[in-house]
């Protein structure tokens, strides 16, 4: 993901902070996706390990669910 645009040259102090602002908003954005991520892996996990406890029952619990 690119940054946020650099202001020109002979900017003002509003410029440097708009670009600021902008920074922190593609820092956020690619946190958050970060964040998603991490929270699909420890979903699939769960689900594995929830899985795997189910499998190792005996064939009869299986079969009849309990």
């Amino acid at each position: 993901m690119a940054g946020a645009e650099l202001p020109p040259d002979k900017a003002s102090a509003g410029d440097w902070i708009a670009f600021g602002d902008a920074q922190t908003g593609k820092l956020d954005q690619a946190n958050g996706r970060t964040e998603d991520a991490i929270g699909i892996v420890e979903r699939c996990e769960a689900r594995d390990q929830a899985a795997m406890r189910k499998a190792k029952r005996g064939w009869l619990r299986r079969l009849f669910g309990g």
